[in-house]
């Protein structure tokens, strides 16, 4: 099924009741044979429920607010200098001119864009020779699993391992874990623990940039890009590209 504004347009239809009879009919004739559909349906429910706390509420308000200042804008042909960012004009003219299914779709794409750019560009931080004298018969097994990809017996042994803040390497390996185990924020924690005086400091960074990146917070991600740009090491060729891919 494709996710288009006009789809989403109708799954909001539905649930707030307000789809015409005659198409009420036939989407939900649709919806009865089409597991794409109601999977998009159950998806835009779980937001209406996620939209009923009071930040959202707000949020709400203040689109219709700017949305009003942008009509009265308009209609005087009043050029203006007005305090409204970027981010809340663009949101509420999409509320103004299409409705708040189209607003969802193009919250949506911009989420894959940022997913997709993740996937693109994630690597898990590789894993060091486990063959390697100093490292003790437990650090060795938590090498072997990060290396086999069993991030959760990782997380498990080094969320428990004694002054792991001394050993860059294996924070690395634990926010790397939490990156793959869907935990993106204990992953933070673990790449900005890194210091600028530190080895491992432009890995961490980057790391932390693909961090914000999953989370979909691509205004994090930017200025982090430019600090690994400036650092001039070994990830500045992939920031550059990434930067690149994320301004278009």
């Amino acid at each position: 099924m494709e996710r288009t504004p006009e789809i989403f347009e109708k799954i909001e239809g539905y649930l707030t009741n307000t789809l015409p009879q005659e198409e009420l009919i036939a989407f939900e004739k649709a919806l009865a044979t089409n597991q794409e559909l109601q999977e998009e349906v159950e998806k835009h429910r779980m937001m209406h429920n996620v939209l009923g706390d009071q930040d959202t509420l707000d949020f709400k308000e203040k689109l219709a607010s700017i949305g009003t200042t942008i009509k009265e804008e308009e209609e005087e042909k009043i050029v203006t200098t007005s305090s409204f960012s970027l981010y809340w004009k663009v949101a509420a003219s999409i509320v103004i001119v299409f409705g708040a299914g189209t607003l969802y779709w193009y919250i949506s794409k911009s989420q894959n864009k940022t997913q997709n750019l993740y996937g693109s560009y994630y690597q898990a931080f590789p894993a060091e020779d486990n063959t390697r004298g100093n490292t003790t018969n437990e650090i060795q097994k938590v090498i072997k699993q990060y290396t086999n990809g069993v991030y959760d017996s990782v997380v498990i042994a080094l969320e428990n391992y004694p002054n792991l803040e001394t050993q860059k390497r294996l924070q690395l390996y634990l926010g790397n874990s939490y990156l793959n185990l869907g935990q993106e924020k204990k992953a933070i924690n673990q790449f900005t623990a890194i210091s600028e005086t530190d080895r491992y400091y432009e890995i961490g960074q980057w790391y932390l940039s693909l961090s914000y990146l999953k989370l979909n917070k691509p205004k994090k991600t930017i200025p982090i890009l430019e600090e690994i740009m400036a650092y001039n090491g070994v990830y500045k060729t992939k920031a550059m590209k990434l930067l690149k891919e994320l301004k278009k």
